[in-house]
């Protein structure tokens, strides 16, 4: 980042609630393809879009399309030959991608632009500006709204990806049953209830409770009730023919 003394800083003209120095040039903040933004100094405090993507580096020009990030997350296009004023100091983050398709999308009431046919979980939260304490869901019309997962990416080009929203992160339990994991947002489950999300379960089998430490294993009755909180530990499950008492 620059430091000349003639450079001042869009973003932070805006953060300290002041108007722009009467400087020769400005300082705003510029992503291609993505959100690692960098900064971008421009002379003109009213440039035009090319001039934008021009001192970004992204040409040719009419192979990106630039979008103006509003205060309120919205991506608003920036046509080549159009006027963004940075004095309004409401313009201090643009992003650009190269090519097409842009697929359009909500991310809770801001309306975005993103120019991958992929977009990733981190990518939606810094969109989002949202903390740990919370996650991205998307939207499942008549259905259970979908969590998206660290390290997840959601394909734009599937049918029915319209739109993300934030909410408090769910909790979520993991077990193994014959070595195989599952995942439930329900900390207490009964043996039958364990037993009925097991492909094929054996119904001539008991579920079988692994013991920990020097605790031996014992038989899960279908209405006993197992909790799945981590301080138990992992529950590890297996399923093993019925005691034959002659």
């Amino acid at each position: 980042m620059q430091n000349d003394n003639d450079i001042d800083d869009v973003k932070e003209a805006v953060r300290q609630d002041r108007p722009l120095r009467p400087h020769n040039r400005y300082r705003v903040q510029f992503a291609l393809n993505g959100v690692g933004y960098e900064p971008l100094i421009l002379d003109d405090p009213v440039p035009l879009g090319r001039q934008i993507l021009k001192a970004a580096g992204a040409t040719p020009i009419d192979n990106h399309s630039l979008f103006l990030i509003t205060d309120e997350g919205d991506f608003e296009d920036v046509r080549p030959d159009e006027k963004i004023d940075l004095r309004d100091r409401q313009a201090h983050s643009f992003i650009a991608f190269s090519g097409d398709p842009l697929y359009r999308v909500k991310l809770g009431d801001a309306a975005i632009v993103w120019g991958l046919p992929n977009i990733s979980e981190e990518v939606l939260r810094t969109l989002a500006g949202i903390d740990e304490a919370e996650a991205v869901f998307l939207e499942v019309q008549g259905g259970t709204d979908h969590q998206i997962e660290k390290g997840e990416n959601v394909d734009l080009t599937q049918p029915g990806v319209e739109a993300f929203i934030t909410a408090p992160r769910r909790k979520s339990f993991h077990y193994f049953v014959d070595d195989v994991r599952y995942e439930t947002e329900e900390r207490m489950l009964t043996g039958a209830q364990i037993k009925a999300k097991v492909n094929n379960w054996d119904p001539s089998h008991d579920l079988s409770l692994e013991g920990q430490g020097d605790q031996p294993d014992r038989t899960i009755d279908d209405d006993e009730s197992v909790d799945l909180s981590p301080k138990h530990g992992i529950r590890r499950f297996s399923s093993v023919p019925k005691a034959d008492f002659g």
